[in-house]
């Protein structure tokens, strides 16, 4: 009863905050409610796909056969530190904030964020959907030890109270000299960041899942992937976005459907997410 009356008084004041931009910012205001009907038409009519997918496990042997050995990757202990700092940080931040821990990234997909940057050495890694900033953690963690490449985020950040308090708290200070937060909707944002950088090694969505959303960022990402450059998104369930992807004939496209065994938050939960590789 507690948590619902939490719940209920955190939503009345996203809708007054809302609210309140339209006078002061009505081009958010307007991307806001966009997004919102975007979600609500896609829940009454959108259908889900069903797709083949593989395990955590078959996922890494497929990578492994095009891009390198994983199991070295994942025994690094700079993962270790990255997961072992994002859990205590979550944990310290859950008295505080209770609303939304499943806005925070899966543990299997922030170590294939790890993973795709060790194993790519990108130069650019462009992410959509940041939230507390766990997979922006991972990927940073990954350039350091690489000892080059940046990454551009792009967010809307969550319409709350305190909002920027939260937003990429779960990034460490001392990597985010290689971040770079463009606050902003991806419509928005995207088509003039992929201008200015050219080219793109790593892409992980993880923004507003719908159909629209997805296939809009996929669609204008796709032309500046070098070869053999990656595509992450979470929550390829909802919609039949990542499905399409394959009529581009990525080299590589898999659906992973596995549960997690050391969940960075809360108790462990099944996850889905894609990985392409062009």
């Amino acid at each position: 009863m507690q948590a619902r009356m939490t719940r209920a008084r955190a939503e009345l004041k996203s809708w007054s905050l809302l609210l309140s931009l339209l006078l002061g910012h009505p081009r958010e205001f307007y991307d806001r409610v966009a997004g919102y009907a975007d979600l609500v038409a896609e829940r009454l009519v959108g259908e889900s796909p069903t797709y083949e997918t593989v395990s955590w496990a078959e996922a890494l042997r497929d990578v492994q056969a095009r891009l390198g050995c994983v199991a070295d990757v994942l025994g690094e202990p700079a993962l270790k530190d990255i997961e072992e700092h994002t859990r205590r940080q979550l944990r310290e931040i859950s008295i505080e904030d209770q609303f939304t821990p499943h806005w925070a990234a899966d543990s299997l997909l922030a170590r294939c964020c790890y993973l795709a940057c060790r194993l790519l050495s990108p130069d650019i890694v462009v992410e959509t959907g940041v939230a507390y900033g766990v997979s922006s953690a991972f990927i940073l963690k990954a350039l350091e030890e690489n000892g080059r490449g940046v990454l551009h985020s792009v967010d809307l950040p969550p319409l709350r109270k305190e909002a920027d308090r939260f937003w990429g708290i779960a990034v460490p200070r001392a990597l985010r000299g290689r971040w770079n937060l463009h606050p902003g909707t991806s419509r928005r944002v995207l088509p003039e960041l992929l201008e200015e950088t050219m080219m793109v090694d790593l892409f992980v969505h993880d923004s507003l899942h719908t159909r629209r959303n997805m296939r809009r960022e996929f669609d204008e990402v796709w032309p500046y992937l070098r070869s053999g450059a990656m595509i992450l998104a979470d929550d390829v369930e909802r919609n039949r976005a990542f499905g399409e992807l394959r009529r581009r004939e990525p080299a590589l496209w898999r659906v992973v459907r596995d549960r997690e065994r050391h969940p960075l938050h809360g108790r462990a939960a099944p996850v889905e997410f894609g990985i392409a590789v062009k």
